[in-house]
């Protein structure tokens, strides 16, 4: 639940291990930058070792955070009676939602050719719609995570007041509906979805850095605040503390990477935003599918180990089918190099790709839409079969 803090300290301190044995054998390690094709210029080359092998595994775990909720939710047998009593919300809207994402995928790739333009313009509608889905639903999908973590600590710590949970919420909806964006927007001006941003609303690069130093200051004050009335609490919840501070560095650690020009600092706000969203849906499902294992009647190390087995075996797949296809990931791609690779798409390959754009924006929204189904405890049939397993 804490690995943007334990996996930062591990980031940390594993560089000055690496820092010692640099010293010891500079050739061998230099061999070993070099092979991996790491720049060191810009930062500690034991930074940088550590950094690579941390993130080898980085698409690996995105898949598999993913795949963790849209299993449980579409196909696992703990929710199977709620698929059968409400096959809209569990069938129909996945369907919905994965139809879109193909049909957008495949007008996109059999777009002949796909013009390379500078601006976003209204031709570009699909294109624009795919990379706004995808966006708009990420930050949605992270702040309710980030609510939902508080709520379970809310929970534990025995706080149930209503404004509890109104001011939890309030604090999460302004950090990632609205600060984390305009941060992200103001550091980030050259991928498809900044491009989008900034065609829509022609501000100069100045204005954008002020609303962004504004919504650092509202972010400091917010956090603050919430920080301040947790410790005045006689029912306090120290991992409630630990997420306020958490949720805070999410936008301090991207604006202060690119401030200080510190690519250190750009791995801790990879660790403290990306892997730790992944590892706690990760963690919260094989929670809950272990000991719904463990219900049935396995032990606990042999319901965690056929949890592993299925969902390793679901990620393993998706990654291998989907390797060849990677430069098709255009959701982060910097550089504008998005509009070179879609015009570039060979006309006896759009089907292929086309399928595969399709698959990459439907892997995330039904993610984002089962991720919100399977926490939603105020639904009945939810709270009663996922509330005990969890808490």
């Amino acid at each position: 639940m804490f690995s943007s803090l334990w996996g930062a300290a591990l980031l940390v301190g594993g560089a000055g291990l690496a820092e010692v044995a640099l010293r010891a054998d500079p050739v061998s390690w230099g061999a070993v930058a070099r092979s991996l094709q790491i720049d060191a210029s810009n930062a500690p080359l034991s930074v940088m070792l550590v950094a690579t092998v941390l993130f080898l595994g980085n698409r690996f775990l995105s898949i598999l955070h993913s795949w963790s909720t849209t299993y449980m939710v579409i196909f696992s047998p703990l929710f199977a009676e709620e698929r059968r009593r409400h096959r809209r919300r569990y069938v129909a809207v996945p369907a919905l939602l994965a139809g879109l994402a193909f049909a957008l995928g495949f007008v996109i790739a059999g777009w002949p050719p796909y013009p390379i333009v500078e601006r976003f313009q209204p031709g570009l509608w699909a294109f624009v719609l795919y990379i706004a889905l995808f966006w708009v639903g990420h930050f949605w999908h992270f702040g309710n995570q980030d609510f939902g973590v508080l709520t379970l600590y809310r929970a534990r710590a025995g706080q149930t007041g209503p404004t509890d949970r109104k001011l939890d919420k309030l604090y999460t909806a302004s950090m990632m509906f609205v600060i984390q964006p305009i941060v992200y927007l103001s550091i980030v001006k050259t991928t498809a979805f900044s491009e989008m941003v900034h065609t829509a609303i022609p501000l100069d690069a100045g204005a954008f850095d002020v609303a962004a130093r504004v919504g650092l200051g509202a972010a400091c004050l917010l956090s603050a605040a919430m920080i301040g009335r947790e410790l005045t609490r006689e029912d306090r919840s120290t991992p409630k503390l630990l997420c306020y501070l958490v949720i805070f560095l999410h936008p301090v650690l991207i604006y202060g990477a690119v401030w200080a020009k510190q690519p250190t600092i750009a791995f801790l706000y990879v660790m403290a935003y990306l892997w730790s969203h992944w590892f706690i849906a990760v963690g919260l499902v094989s929670r809950i599918n272990s000991r719904y294992y463990q219900g049935l009647g396995s032990s606990p190390g042999r319901a965690l180990a056929r949890h592993a087995m299925v969902l390793g075996s679901i990620a393993l797949v998706v990654w291998l089918g989907t390797y060849a296809y990677t430069d098709y990931g255009l959701f982060n791609t910097d550089g504008f190099a998005y509009k070179k690779i879609l015009a570039g798409i060979p006309p006896s390959e759009r089907i292929a790709i086309g399928l595969v754009m399709g698959f990459f924006l439907a892997e995330q929204l039904v993610h984002y839409y089962c991720d919100r189904r399977l926490f939603r405890f105020r639904d009945p049939g939810v709270r009663a079969r996922v509330a005990p397993l969890l808490l």
